[in-house]
């Protein structure tokens, strides 16, 4: 046993490496702009003062994301890398701030916190005498944690406040169901004892007990706190755990029902501190409270903001909704679960529907209960699935942080760990019975949890918009090269390209010299075109180029699009006489669903091929041309004298 301990976690140490090496790497794949947007966007620019979009959720009129747990996560690990620059500048005589740098040291602090999430999960196990060598390697080879739980989404810290949330509170009825079996013993001894020493002595015993009703009250309110504050839609998420731990062991004789309201109270009362400064962070941040307001004593309720409820007033409409597109209602259940946990998602829907059957032949005492652990994490998977499935707007993200009750409910059905029978064998040559160890458990789930895990984490973590982080590390280096000179620089059929990582100062930012200040004025500037089409694209670019021409200024025009539409650019640009089009470079891979490399020649040659006039140059030319689309190029604009 100790032999397959060692190895055990010699494999756990081993997951946990590549999970953080992954982020050094780093990886290239691009799942969502809301990865930059609403973290490192803000940030980078607030910190560095770099040029940056600021998102519509943090315009000042009407924020809807509080500023407060980025600016804790990814804004402190700028802060310590801003800190280590000033420092390290006149030694290099250079800056260490690079597209590089500002990727990884937000996404290492990430990673970093993602690991609360195992160190949860193994404590949950171990308090609740549950396997928890098979629940480990399964979260730790999920491509949940190993590619978004790296990255800098609202939706990886919600991950980590939800497994800290259901930890605590496992915790606190495992250790409130203790203390309630001891008092009642301890009562029924002190009824049952006839002498008065008997009864001091059983009575005495029982005040010895710990008290246990409001037990992780603080860190309970705390992370529920965090959690909303850090994406609204984690009161679905904190629901079920919150009400059992309000309602730990209510209907024992010892628990009166009053219990309730007083933790109630008392988990209501535990927020109003942690909410109180989170509103003020926000307040001072977004301008609606300055200093001078409470140094002047001039603070009304106008001065506080709350981007959290602005957040639900904005969603409740559903027409706003519709705005970021719209799903059908099943998208979460049917999809989006299959999607992001595979083999394990499979199981859970399987899971689920076994618990509608027993529900609907009244088998109630098969159900998991409300005081058991099972019945918390399956509570936990189902409601919040149902409760986020009610709005029209599902993105897979969205419910990542379920992935902590499947691996508890689920993760054993994957990979049991190894349960070794002894069988007897016979040794027909030397006449003896011999006795061997034989692990009856199947692998082959285990396996295909493994090829699928690692084929999305290849795709998501490095494939799918791939070429936008080699791409913009490109233009970083290239616009600090040709300080004079300005950049345009077009997009389309591409996520859009985080614009401070291309590190240009604010416009209003002021530089001194000797004997003066100045600003710098803007000059690199991005049109993201989106999907439209190319030859719109095109006579854009023209248009710009003629009015950068008319008014003689030293200019470069870029356009980076999808190496699948570069047929179709070779095919249009000679209707373009006034502009010269020149590949200037590709990054691979790059795969972007809005231009899909067309593979329709290579499967017509393919089906309908004679095998007697079969020509592998041909096959072999249309395969190298669809893995040549699977790039992002560059094209350089210039105008035609």
């Amino acid at each position: 046993m100790k032999k397959l301990e060692k190895q055990f976690w010699r494999r756990y140490k081993l997951l946990c490496l590549v999970r953080v090496l992954l982020v050094f790497l780093p990886q290239t794949g691009y799942i969502h702009p809301d990865e930059y947007c609403q973290s490192i966007e803000i940030l980078a620019g607030d910190t560095f003062d770099l040029d940056s979009n600021r998102p519509w959720e943090f315009n000042i009129t009407f924020p809807v994301r509080s500023i407060s747990i980025p600016y804790f996560t990814v804004g402190l690990s700028y802060k310590i890398l801003k800190t280590i620059d000033i420092f390290v500048q006149p030694w290099l005589e250079k800056s260490i701030i690079t597209p590089y740098v500002l990727l990884v040291i937000p996404r290492l602090f990430i990673c970093l916190s993602s690991f609360l999430c195992d160190y949860c999960m193994y404590h949950t196990c171990v308090a609740n005498n549950e396997k928890y060598k098979s629940r480990l390697l399964i979260l730790s080879t999920s491509y949940i944690m190993l590619i978004y739980g790296s990255r800098t989404f609202s939706n990886t810290l919600e991950i980590t406040f939800f497994s800290l949330l259901l930890y605590f509170v496992s915790e606190s009825m495992i250790f409130s169901n203790v203390i309630v079996k001891h008092h009642e013993y301890f009562k029924r001894r002190y009824d049952n004892s006839e002498t008065v020493v008997d009864k001091a002595k059983f009575h005495k015993m029982s005040l010895l007990l710990a008290p246990h009703s409001y037990r992780r009250f603080y860190i309970i309110s705390t992370i529920v706190v965090l959690g909303f504050f850090n994406r609204p839609t984690f009161l679905c998420y904190a629901l079920i755990p919150v009400f059992f731990w309000l309602y730990r062991s209510i209907g024992s004789k010892s628990i009166t029902p009053l219990q309730f309201h007083s933790r109630s109270i008392v988990i209501l009362l535990a927020a109003i501190p942690i909410v109180a400064c989170l509103i003020l962070i926000d307040s001072f941040y977004y301008g609606y409270l300055t200093w001078g307001e409470v140094g002047m004593l001039e603070v009304s309720i106008e001065n506080f903001i709350v981007p959290c409820f602005n957040f639900i007033r904005y969603n409740w409409n559903e027409k706003n909704l519709e705005k970021h597109g719209k799903h059908p209602l099943y998208l979460h259940f049917f999809v989006n679960v299959p999607l992001l946990f595979n083999i394990l998602g499979i199981f859970a829907l399987f899971g689920f529907g076994d618990l509608l059957r027993k529900l609907l032949k009244r088998k109630y005492h098969l159900l998991p209960t409300v005081r058991s652990i099972k019945g918390l994490m399956t509570a936990s998977m189902i409601t919040p699935l149902f409760l986020l499935s009610s709005f029209s707007h599902q993105e897979p993200r969205f419910i990542i942080p379920i992935i902590f009750p499947l691996v508890y409910l689920y993760g054993h059905k994957i990979y049991d760990e190894p349960d070794h029978s002894i069988v007897e064998t016979k040794d027909v040559k030397n006449d003896i019975n011999k006795f061997r160890k034989v692990n009856k458990k199947s692998t082959i789930p285990f396996k295909l949890w493994l090829i699928a895990n690692a084929v999305l984490a290849i795709f998501y973590g490095f494939i799918h918009q791939g070429g936008i982080y080699p791409a913009y590390n490109y233009l970083a280096k290239e616009v600090n090269v040709h300080p004079n000179t300005q950049y345009n620089i077009f997009t389309s059929h591409i996520y859009s390209i985080p614009y401070s990582m291309l590190l240009q100062p604010k416009p209003d930012k002021l530089f001194y010299s000797r004997t003066s200040k100045y600003h710098k004025t803007k000059r690199v500037f991005l049109y993201e075109e989106g999907s439209k089409d190319l030859e719109a694209v095109l006579q854009k670019i023209n248009a710009v180029s003629q009015v950068l021409e008319s008014k003689r200024v030293r200019n470069k025009i870029l356009y980076i699009v999808p190496s699948s539409l570069d047929k179709n650019i070779n095919a249009i640009r000679v209707n373009h006489t006034q502009i010269s089009v020149k590949k200037v470079t590709t990054f691979y891979p790059h795969l972007s669903t809005e231009a899909m490399p067309d593979i329709t020649d290579f499967i017509h040659k393919v089906a309908y091929i004679d095998m007697k006039s079969l020509n592998f140059g041909e096959l072999l030319m249309s395969l190298c041309d669809i893995f040549k689309s699977f790039g992002l190029s560059v094209y350089a604009i210039d105008a035609v004298s």
